[in-house]
């Protein structure tokens, strides 16, 4: 074999891990969002109305969408403009909207997106409630 015919070694690439703050906003960033209310002025959507949980949050409501085909489901993301979480579900019978219809007070929405934008994923809290099996004591 000469030496123009044999075969290339590839070369791992190394790819320089961002440090201090960089390291950590390139993991994604999470919006949070304290429920407080269904909106009143738009009854016919499930609109929930709330108040930014975290100093570095901008949303303040959350929109759930029903949609029966799985094909048109959107991954759960943020309008920055409206401060509004988009959310999409197959119905409204799925226990995370069926709670939030019964009782909207007191939930927190948590939104991931990933540093580049392509991933997501949300999920909901009760808000100040002790773990289960355990009160909640007051310390002096």
């Amino acid at each position: 074999m000469t030496k123009e015919s044999a075969p290339q070694k590839e070369q791992a690439s190394y790819v320089e891990q961002p440090k201090g703050e960089a390291a950590l906003k390139s993991s994604g960033h999470v919006e949070v969002v304290r429920l407080k209310r269904r909106s009143r002025k738009h009854p016919e959507l499930l609109l929930f109305k709330g108040a930014p949980a975290s100093r570095h949050s901008v949303a303040k409501s959350v929109l759930i969408e029903i949609t029966t085909d799985p094909s048109l489901a959107k991954a759960p993301w943020m309008d920055p403009e409206k401060g509004r979480i988009h959310l999409c579900y197959a119905s409204t019978e799925h226990p995370e909207v069926a709670a939030l219809i019964s009782d909207p007070g007191g939930w927190l929405c948590y939104l991931w997106t990933s540093s580049d934008g392509k991933q997501s994923h949300a999920w909901f809290l009760r808000a100040g409630a002790a773990p289960s099996g355990r009160k909640s004591v007051k310390r002096r």
